[in-house]
């Protein structure tokens, strides 16, 4: 069985919330992704590029099995931060529960009041670049 979204976010929200600070918790949403390699040169293309961020950041989508897979990269270590966390609630999921979960994990991991409205705008743009995908995929 997928998780869906909202236990996705529920675990992520978990982890973060043990740290107190939410300065401290941005580092950590900023540390964690610097173990992760970047995407493959191929995937940070324009086509991939979310559009109405003000620093560059690519989505990679995939599915199988009606299931989504998200990958993001980004030139800032803060934005990829954020950004991952996004895409790691709907990440796993069944496409119909991405396409109509709305995520909170920004406001619910207290990191909303900490991040430029700019910031806020560009994981706006994301989760809807990731809602249009999975309204793209049909039900095989």
């Amino acid at each position: 069985m997928t998780p869906h979204p909202s236990q996705n976010e529920d675990r992520l929200v978990a982890h973060l919330l043990q740290i107190e600070d939410a300065l401290e918790r941005l580092a950590f949403v900023q540390d964690r992704v610097k173990k992760r390699p970047p995407l493959s040169p191929e995937y940070r293309s324009d086509s991939n590029r979310i559009h109405g961020c003000a620093t560059k950041v690519w989505l990679r989508e995939d599915h199988a099995g009606g299931i989504c897979h998200f990958e993001v990269d980004s030139e800032s270590s803060i934005v990829r931060g954020l950004a991952s966390l996004v895409a790691e609630v709907f990440s796993g999921a069944l496409a119909t529960e991405v396409a109509s979960f709305e995520s909170r994990i920004v406001e619910r991991a207290g990191l909303s009041k900490i991040i430029t409205p700019t910031r806020l705008h560009g994981l706006l743009k994301l989760e809807e670049s990731i809602h249009a995908f999975a309204q793209s995929i049909r039900p095989s």
